[in-house]
């Protein structure tokens, strides 16, 4: 006891132990998790570099089908014909038109595009036809989608509907390997509208998956970015391409029509990629897809060249697209039907 006055005591204290604990220092901020784009950056650079690629390319390859295939016909001048009238307000659809239903197939990062084949399907919706989409998978392979436009056909067979495919890039190709690969379900089908369908395969899906460099990306990108596969683009390389047509060829008396484009204007959000494929290989392309592997056998084509791939199925800005996603695929099933 401590002597603290008279009378007076008290206990001694007893001094606290000192803590153990680290001082608090500022606190780390916050980090967000990173996001699709962030984790696809971090992943290339922890990739080791590609293999140095000069090969040829797919110099020599495209519009390979045509010398092995039935013969197409010239159908330009008569859409021009429909198309003024179209434009003009007259009406070109025949009356057996609203016997069909129309099913729209989409293509490749269909699924992603703000207003894709939207205006397309409204036209016909507003001229009193039936349509419904196809539910694909834009970023799936080739095999799966066709069961998707199997079943959508076989739907309609069930309940006594003819039906009209309307398909754009990738999709117009899943609708054309339908009709090869199910021969019973032809009979279903009154036309085809392939609108800028890589059939004999795509340049550009080459090249990407050619190059080491760039297939990497796509490995990387697709299923980070869209849940997708690499596989989907793969299909669209002419060496695929080559073995499914020669193993299916297309039927030559089923009625097609089919949209085969180009443009190389600096006004194009494509031009880079049309300027490339000039450049390098002399092809006329829509930017994604050459002309020449756009053409059907045995169908009519259309050509146009002042049309990129994106302006047939999306709506461009004023005064820099000539076309009208809607207006032109009302000439084309017009046409398909005539």
């Amino acid at each position: 006891m401590v002597d603290v006055g008279p009378g007076r005591y008290a206990l001694p204290m007893e001094t606290p132990p000192r803590s153990t604990l680290p001082a608090p220092g500022p606190r780390a901020p916050s980090v967000p998790p990173a996001g699709a784009v962030a984790r696809l950056v971090r992943s290339l650079r922890g990739l080791p570099p590609a293999q140095d690629w000069w090969g040829p390319g797919c110099a020599g390859l495209p519009g390979w089908f045509h010398a092995e295939s039935a013969p197409t016909t010239e159908a330009t001048p008569r859409f021009r014909e429909l198309y003024a009238r179209v434009r003009r307000g007259e009406r070109v659809l025949p009356a057996e038109a609203g016997r069909h239903l129309y099913l729209f197939v989409k293509g490749m990062l269909g699924d992603e595009l703000f207003g894709y084949l939207e205006a397309n399907q409204l036209r016909l919706e507003r001229r009193g036809l039936e349509t419904h989409s196809v539910c694909v998978d834009t970023e799936a392979p080739l095999e799966a989608n066709l069961a998707q436009v199997r079943k959508a056909l076989e739907d309609a067979a069930f309940f006594g509907r003819s039906v009209v495919l309307v398909g754009h890039s990738k999709g117009a190709v899943e609708s054309l390997s339908a009709m090869a690969l199910y021969p019973h379900l032809r009979a279903h089908v009154r036309a085809v509208v392939a609108l800028q369908a890589p059939y004999g395969g795509s340049p550009v899906a080459h090249d990407l998956m050619a190059s080491p460099e760039m297939r990497r990306v796509v490995d990387i990108a697709l299923p980070l970015l869209f849940y997708g596969v690499s596989r989907c683009v793969e299909d669209l390389c002419y060496p695929a391409r080559m073995d499914f047509v020669r193993r299916h060829p297309y039927p030559a008396d089923l009625p097609t029509v089919s949209l085969a484009t180009s443009r190389d204007s600096r006004r194009s959000p494509l031009w880079p990629v049309a300027h490339y494929l000039r450049q390098r290989y002399g092809l006329a392309s829509d930017g994604l897809v050459a002309t020449v592997d756009a053409e059907i056998p045995g169908s009519r084509v259309v050509r146009l060249d002042d049309l990129d791939h994106a302006q047939a199925a999306m709506l461009g800005i004023p005064g820099l697209t000539p076309y009208h996603p809607g207006d032109l695929t009302e000439a084309l099933v017009a046409l398909a039907l005539e």
